[in-house]
């Protein structure tokens, strides 16, 4: 029988909170502690960004029903808090969770912008944290000074600079434009891709920038030119992807001048409301593509289109490995909380394999190093796949530029617009 998990209201809390009689953390009298491992959950459950945190958590708690959610006598209780991509709701929720509820564990929120305003509160807290991706020079700070937290998602230029290595290796591109939000998240993106598209001897011919709330890109696609280009990268995600997508169709780019895109372009959080003629054919450099080969991924993916009705997406990835993560490194600790110290060491150095493949965490970066795809959308029976095209094993979070040049990029792509 298919299980489901139903929520309710800001707060979800997905497990049973099974404590002794007694009131007490421990069982029987033998000492053995028995109270909850709780982990609080950071994640937008309404507004715009609410289809990509419905997804991480369904990924979640898909993980902890495959790894298992009880760990020396300890059962994980999860409790989800509504950020809605709002930094400030997101510091709000982190108070609530760290201040009152006394959480063993923070998963960090989704959107760049918050979780660099829940970095720097939870940092001098000492509470673990598990970011969903690296994307501000906040925690590169904050996570090297106090030791706490990381991300167990990506580096959010990493596929980007992996992306402008395949542009230049393989469909040779020299000359190009790029169109990202105009917000840190895509400064970041775009900015990792120009740096090393440039390093490699690549021009970018103009950079646009769309508000991550735009309705219409027309104003921005009539700005793309129909020749003298090789290509276009692009850095947009969720409805905008969906609307950017459409337009380049609808003003004749679609077959003349190719798009490549970082992984949410084409994630499954906007697949299924493509367009299959705008999106069949476009590439993405990404962490994770629904179509990966390999037993762990075939798993996943069947599991998860059976219990959700959909193919998963990096952001159901994502979730999953958190989950995969946070299990094997309490087990590692024997389920003991108490000693923060010696858990966040846990999860720091537990190499995990991922739905997306291995992945390990820079002990510098504080993000993974994993394998890179490029992907392509294709007609797999009678749904749009992203399937890889070529694999880039073992990518460090800074992917070909040095460690040095990643870092200065953070900082300055982190405050504004690279040009």
């Amino acid at each position: 029988m298919t299980r489901r998990w139903t929520s309710r209201g800001a707060v979800f809390v997905l497990v049973a909170l099974l404590v002794a009689a007694c009131g007490g953390s421990s069982a029987g009298g033998g000492g053995t502690d028995t109270s909850p491992i709780k982990v609080g959950y950071l994640v937008p459950l309404t507004g715009g960004f609410a289809s990509n945190g419905k997804n991480e958590q369904n990924g979640f708690n898909l993980g902890l029903h495959d790894f298992g959610d009880t760990i020396n006598g300890r059962k994980i209780a999860t409790t989800y808090l509504d950020t809605q991509a709002d930094p400030n709701v997101a510091l709000s929720q982190a108070r609530q969770l760290i201040d009152n509820q006394k959480i063993d564990v923070l998963q960090g929120p989704l959107a760049a912008n918050e979780i660099a305003a829940v970095a720097a509160y939870s940092g001098p807290k000492g509470v673990p944290t598990d970011d969903l991706s690296m994307c501000s020079a906040i925690q590169l700070d904050y996570y090297a000074k106090f030791g706490n937290g990381f991300s167990s998602g990506w580096s959010c230029n990493q596929p980007a600079i992996m992306a402008a290595k395949y542009a230049l290796e393989n469909l040779h591109w020299k000359h190009i434009v790029t169109i990202g939000q105009d917000f840190s998240f895509g400064w970041l993106v775009v900015g990792g891709f120009a740096d090393a598209f440039r390093a490699g001897g690549g021009t970018i011919d103009k950079f646009l920038w769309a508000p991550n709330t735009t309705s219409d890109f027309s104003p921005y696609v009539s700005q793309i030119p129909t020749s003298g280009i090789d290509g276009v990268y692009a850095e947009l995600s969720g409805a905008t992807a969906v609307r950017f997508t459409s337009a380049y169709k609808q003003f004749g780019l679609k077959g003349k001048t190719p798009l490549l895109g970082i992984t949410q372009l084409t994630d499954y959080s906007s697949l299924p409301s493509e367009d299959p003629a705008a999106i069949l054919g476009v590439q993405t450099g990404a962490q994770y593509c629904d179509g990966i080969d390999t037993p762990e991924n075939k798993k996943f993916t069947e599991e998860y289109k059976a219990q959700y009705g959909v193919y998963p997406g990096y952001y159901s990835d994502a979730g999953y490995a958190k989950a995969r993560l946070l299990v094997a490194a309490l087990q590692k600790v024997n389920g003991v909380t108490k000693d923060k110290k010696a858990l966040i060491k846990a999860m720091k150095t537990t190499p995990i394999v991922a739905a997306r493949g291995p992945v390990r965490l820079s002990p510098t970066g504080f993000s993974p190093i994993q394998n890179t795809y490029m992907c392509e959308v294709k007609q797999v029976g009678s749904d749009l796949r992203n399937v890889p095209i070529k694999t880039y094993t073992n990518v460090q979070p800074w992917g070909t530029l040095s460690e040095a040049k990643w870092r200065d990029s953070f900082k300055k792509y982190s405050a504004s617009r690279p040009t």
